[in-house]
């Protein structure tokens, strides 16, 4: 074999290289020419969508591989006339048998050593030894990648036992008597138990008021609410369960794979630049306050996120179903979003969303964190010794709603902001109703700067001579949480304060200077949301409605925007500068319907435009990513005034700068300044209505960026689409949650 580095090197999603080209025609020319390999003028597709399991005639394969790639490790072309292994019409003998290759890698990569592993890891490896035993002898499937395969199938397909059951049985008709395939599920995750990752099922009281867990796992009652832990009758079947995933086993995994390993420790500081978590301020000044536990680079910090999906299909009744899950922030920054290494902690069940008690039901997770601050022995298999690793948590993530769940704080009302605490600004609008932040971020602004004193640019006749709010310790946030919640007097007057979060557990939670992010995404498709609902005056979604144009004239001072009663009672709006012109409307949608992207950077725009209704139908949270930082600019040019036009490309240009993958620390100082001029040029455009939680947040979206780093860290993109791509797999069946969660798991790690 020939080396065959250009198939991987040469090619690019964009553009490949000439070599890449040639070569690739010398391949099909090669295929082609091979009369085993051709039927019906087709050969198997080897690029990375199909894998080898589709046949397909030469100009497809061409315009497979130009648009895919080849598929992975594939430099031995065996389905090609290549080597002396079979290929059936139905399965890669290759591919089949990864789970063989990769177990066996694992086990080759543990020479004699002066130190044993640990009774865990010992455990697994005498697992791995038992991929040697075939189904039968004439097979080269071993019993283990039979197994893996068949309950990963099970799994995403969503077979229940009793399918999986029948398909074995039928299997074993087909084989020799003598065969060593496990005769039902039972046996078959018996087999697997040496990957020493099993999940507990915690029982909940089904008002989530307390679970039967620790002191409490006898008792036959709830003790707030006195429900049953048992449903009525006279087998034990409990109201509710709880699925605890430890994250212990799966970090301890990580270890006993030496490249995996080996990663684990290659976080370093990079000056003046942010690359990774650890260049963040967060990270460092944990690793301050607690020298000892920062001494080892093997010792892991940890972000949570949980998020509420509803995992059956619109038309069946409302269930919310709530994951957590676990990441480790020490792998390096080009895999450390990979979905091998999203951990499943736990599996909330429905029907409603968990509210307060959400605080509760993650207790385990917050035991389990506690227990891993102290340390646990651990395998290292590149440094072939065992040592105490230890994991803390260093911040979470989440949507704003869930956000309050997990912080104890509700974000709803004008305390809702969890940097501001009660030294906000914010009010409730008379007509509007909701609670208000406009005009609340000239105090942000340098002392001195010309807006402070416009008295009748923002509110009517206010200058503005406060300084911004401080940021308070994590010890003063704790004292002020402790004696406010409960308090149902100064509820929403004073505080917001709804309980307290389990977190405050953690022994160094107060230490931290970010507990908990504000997700990025979600205020980005927030605040593009409304610039084109309003811009483009949708009705029910525009920001600058009738009630915002009275809140308006009683605010500030801005008499050609007022209503104008008509003869017949009725009130007229005025059209106000930042609201686009019909004709214009079309011209902008046009556009949208002739907009190009390459692969995999955006959908597809044109199949939302509704010309009829000069709407934009059907955009996610990613469409909306794309429109502020990329289109927004080029789309409204022209159709706007030059003032709004350039705030809003200022706008368009800060969240670009932020969501780079790296960042400079002076850039992020930039933007600490810059945002706060924005918000306010916005407040001078915007009626006080457009001013909401989402559009305050955004001026504390760069200190967040100093503390934790590049942004991919503190969105919610990968859990959203690890929800979305793994939820029918996962959690339909939430008996099967430890089945999915195990495999995915431990063959993507072991395949990298």
């Amino acid at each position: 074999m020939t080396e065959r580095g250009w198939m991987y090197s040469g090619w690019t999603h964009s553009k490949s290289t000439d070599e890449w080209y040639n070569k690739t025609k010398e391949f099909i020319d090669f295929a082609f020419s091979m009369p085993s390999v051709v039927q019906n003028g087709k050969i198997k597709c080897p690029c990375a969508k199909c894998r080898n399991y589709e046949s397909k005639n030469r100009d497809d394969v061409e315009l497979d591989l130009c648009h895919f790639g080849f598929k992975r490790n594939y430099t031995v072309w065996t389905a090609h006339g290549e080597g002396h292994v079979e290929i059936t019409d139905y399965v890669d003998v290759v591919e089949a048998n990864r789970m063989d290759t990769m177990l066996n890698d694992l086990a080759a990569r543990a020479p004699p050593i002066e130190q044993q592993p640990i009774a865990s890891a010992q455990a697994f490896y005498r697992m791995i030894d038992s991929v040697k035993e075939l189904v039968h002898e004439n097979t080269s499937h071993s019993t283990m990648s039979a197994i893996a395969r068949l309950l990963t199938i099970k799994s995403q397909h969503n077979q229940p036992e009793s399918c999986y059951n029948d398909a074995l049985q039928l299997i074993h008709e087909l084989l020799p008597n003598n065969s060593s395939l496990p005769k039902d599920f039972y046996r078959s995750k018996k087999l697997l138990e040496g990957l020493g990752m099993p999940y507990h099922k915690i029982h909940v009281c089904p008002k989530n008021c307390m679970l039967y867990y620790k002191d409490n796992k006898n008792k036959q009652k709830c003790d707030f609410c006195k429900t049953p832990r048992y449903k009525a009758g006279s087998k034990k079947i409990p109201r509710k369960v709880l699925r605890h995933l430890p994250i212990k086993d799966r970090l301890q995994r990580l270890f006993a794979h030496e490249e995996t390993a080996k990663m684990l420790r290659s976080h370093k500081e990079t000056p003046g630049k942010m690359v990774h978590t650890r260049d963040g301020e967060a990270w460092q000044q944990l690793d301050k306050d607690y020298p000892d536990f920062a001494l080892d680079p093997r010792n892991q910090r940890v972000v949570v996120s949980t998020d509420g999906f509803t995992p059956y299909s619109l038309s069946a009744a409302s269930y919310s179903c709530w994951p957590v899950f676990v990441v480790p922030l020490n792998l390096p920054p080009e895999v450390i979003n990979r979905s091998e290494y999203i951990f499943l902690a736990l599996v909330i069940p429905g029907p409603e969303h968990p509210g307060a008690k959400l605080n509760v039901l993650m207790q385990p997770l917050v035991d389990e964190l506690t227990e891993l601050w102290g340390g646990v022995q651990t395998w290292d298999a590149y440094g072939k010794e065992n040592f105490p690793m230890k994991a803390a948590y260093l911040w979470s993530v989440h949507d704003f709603p869930a956000f309050g769940m997990v912080a104890g704080r509700s974000t709803h009302g004008k305390f809702c902001c969890y940097d501001c605490m009660s030294d906000t600004k914010a009010f409730r609008l008379e007509n509007g109703g909701k609670a208000c932040w406009f005009d609340c971020h000239r105090r942000f602004l340098p002392i001195g700067h010309e807006f402070r004193t416009q008295a009748d640019a923002f509110r009517k006749d206010t200058i503005i001579l406060d300084e911004p709010p401080r940021h308070l310790k994590g010890k003063e946030v704790e004292t002020q949480m402790r004696a406010q919640v409960g308090n149902t007097k100064t509820y929403g007057k004073e505080h917001n304060w709804t309980h307290v979060s389990c977190f405050w557990d953690l022994p160094y939670f107060n230490k931290l200077l970010l507990r908990h992010c504000i997700d990025v995404m979600h205020n980005e498709k927030n605040v593009a949301e409304a610039i084109w609902n309003t811009c483009f005056d949708i009705t029910d979604k525009t920001k600058d409605n009738v009630k915002a144009r009275k809140d308006q004239a009683k605010i500030c001072k801005r008499p050609k925007m007022n209503l104008v009663e008509k003869p017949n009672g009725k009130w007229d709006k005025p059209r106000a500068p930042f609201s686009i012109e019909g004709k214009h409307k079309v011209i902008i949608l046009n556009w949208f319907k002739k907009l190009l992207f390459p692969d995999g950077y955006a959908s597809n725009f044109r199949r939302g435009v509704n010309l009829k209704e000069k709407k934009l139908f059907g955009l996610k949270s990613h469409d909306y990513h794309i429109f502020i930082e990329r289109l927004l600019p080029a789309a409204f040019r022209g159709f706007l005034p030059e003032g709004i036009w350039i705030c809003l490309s200022e706008l368009s240009f800060f969240y670009r700068q932020l969501c780079a993958k790296q960042l400079s620390k002076d850039t992020v100082a930039s933007l600490e300044k810059n945002i706060v001029v924005i918000i306010c040029k916005l407040e001078k455009i915007f009626p006080p209505g457009f001013f909401n939680p989402m559009q305050h947040l955004m001026i504390h979206l760069p200190r967040q960026a100093r503390l934790a780093g590049p942004v991919q860290n503190t969105w919610m993109y990968r859990f959203e689409r690890y929800i979305l791509h793994e939820s029918t797999k996962m959690f339909f069946y939430l008996a099967n949650a430890f089945i999915h969660s195990l495999f995915f798991f431990d063959s993507g790690v072991l395949e990298n």
